[in-house]
């Protein structure tokens, strides 16, 4: 014989065991869904690194920092082009980028000189990757992390040393 205040309370403890069982599920689901998006997330990527290149007669020194998150970038180039002339090289590129295997494909759309770039655009062409220079071209990088820092390699070879910057 069952009595009226036990059969209530019987009630109460099934329905708190199902609000229960709801929290617990809802949150392994937003817990998981979490991990999820954190794992399979791009590592933003800020960094900045010293840079040479020569190329003939020409010679870029500076620095390249870059910036990448979520699909999107912007590299800045700064330094002294030695060409026919000794001439400052200071622009923006913005970009768009795709994950290829353990590549990204920079696209650029846009390239922002700012005053103080006055180089010669024969020495920028005849030195400068086209990437860095007109819109619209491609540059296909692996970019793998290392002892705090990101190695950049074009062609399985490394081009740049890029120490992390605090975000």
């Amino acid at each position: 014989m069952y009595h009226p205040l036990f059969l209530g309370a019987r009630k109460m403890m099934t329905l708190r065991n199902r609000i229960i069982l709801l929290a617990a599920f809802l949150a392994a689901a937003i817990t998981s869904g979490w991990l999820a998006y954190s794992h399979l997330s791009s590592t933003p990527i800020r960094c900045t690194g010293d840079v040479e290149w020569t190329i003939g007669k020409n010679r870029f020194v500076g620095t390249v920092s870059w910036r990448m998150q979520h699909r999107e970038g912007s590299t800045v180039i700064n330094g002294k082009l030695f060409g026919q002339t000794v001439t400052e090289v200071n622009r923006t590129i913005y970009f768009h980028y795709s994950d290829h295997e353990n590549a990204r494909v920079l696209n650029n759309n846009r390239i922002v000189k700012t005053f103080a770039d006055n180089a010669d655009e024969a020495d920028i062409n005849a030195t400068l990757p086209g990437f860095y220079r007109t819109p619209g071209r491609e540059l296909s990088l692996m970019i793998d992390e290392y002892r705090g820092a990101w190695i950049f390699a074009a062609s399985n070879v490394p081009s740049l040393y890029c120490r992390k910057n605090a975000p």
